[in-house]
């Protein structure tokens, strides 16, 4: 990277081999080698080394007191202090004792051991099977993986997909396919709100809109009117930003795919027909209108989760699919 050395990063290729039945094969690799790892590594030792040599000391003065008055006892209980450590094989110690009986308890550090020990402080070895790769872009990717495992975390507290209370393997399927959808609009969104500027989350998203609810007034002719309750300054903002952000990721239908008899190929799971939609105010008029019973049925939509619009948006576009995670749920009559 550009801050090299202790602060930074260095790398090298290599070929990495590896046998497996009798197969041999030979990858690309790339040995890294992390400054901020290493340092931190290193502190860590020290601070054992610095925590093993006052334990030492603490045999040392009980030195002649019970259960410390021969040499036997001194060498146990000095072993026992070693080996509890982490670093106890990165130090010497020695119990002597001279000629006029007293017992000496020494210790240094194992210079050899510790060289050894310091050596693949901080280094980590990266390898892929695509031969194009380089090292710069090897190590970005690997870098981004951490966004990568913390987008599957959602699934399990967000998305919720974990207890699972299906058995069969095709319904197991379909539940962590319509979750890896899930997912991904859940990700896209918060990508196309970084992008335009918004430090905000998917999850900051929905608690924001989560007071929101929808009117949907079905009438005898066929029509449909969504109407939205009163919003707050924040809320509107918020709606008008989501709206100009989800508007760029509808993409075009491809063409048609056509026989060499020049003969159209039918969609798998043809796109579905929305009813007509009429978007206006709450107003008084309607309200009596619907007060009576007469001309239309009303749903009023909360914030919750209702499955089959999420079936039916998903089916759709993004854009609707985002719009049934903030204003979606169990429809009730009124």
């Amino acid at each position: 990277t550009a801050d090299q050395g202790a602060a930074g990063y260095w790398g090298r290729l290599c070929p990495v081999t590896f046998e497996h039945h009798g197969r041999t094969v030979t990858h690309q690799g790339l040995v890294a080698l992390s400054g901020p790892m290493r340092r931190a590594l290193r502190q860590t030792r020290a601070a054992e080394l610095r925590a093993l040599y006052q334990e030492l000391r603490e045999v040392q003065a009980k030195i002649g007191q019970p259960r410390f008055r021969t040499i036997q006892c001194v060498q146990r209980r000095t072993h026992t202090v070693l080996k509890c450590s982490c670093v106890g094989r990165l130090v010497r110690a020695t119990v002597v004792q001279d000629d006029q009986g007293c017992i000496r308890l020494d210790w240094q550090i194992d210079r050899d051991a510790l060289h050894t020990a310091m050596r693949p402080d901080g280094r980590y070895l990266l390898v892929t099977n695509e031969p194009s790769l380089s090292a710069q872009r090897m190590f970005e990717l690997y870098r981004a993986k951490d966004g990568v495992e913390k987008r599957f975390r959602l699934t399990k507290s967000d998305l919720r997909v974990s207890p699972i209370y299906v058995h069969k393997d095709t319904r197991i399927e379909g539940l962590l396919l319509v979750n890896m959808l899930a997912l991904l609009a859940y990700s896209l969104l918060e990508r196309q709100v970084r992008q335009a500027g918004w430090q905000i989350t998917t999850r900051q998203i929905i608690a924001r809109l989560t007071s929101l609810d929808v009117i949907e007034t079905w009438c005898w002719d066929g029509s449909v009117t969504y109407r939205i309750v009163p919003v707050d300054a924040e809320q509107a903002g918020l709606l008008d930003v989501l709206a100009h952000l989800l508007a760029e990721l509808r993409h075009p239908h491809p063409a048609d795919l056509q026989l060499s008899s020049g003969t159209c190929l039918p969609l798998a799971l043809p796109p579905p027909r929305l009813p007509a939609v009429r978007a206006g105010p709450v107003g008084a008029a309607e309200a009596r209108s619907a007060g009576k019973g007469e001309l239309c049925r009303e749903h009023k939509t909360e914030a919750d989760t209702r499955p089959e619009d999420t079936a039916h948006h998903l089916g759709i576009t993004l854009s609707l699919i985002v719009r049934s995670v903030s204003c979606r749920s169990s429809p009730s009559r009124r």
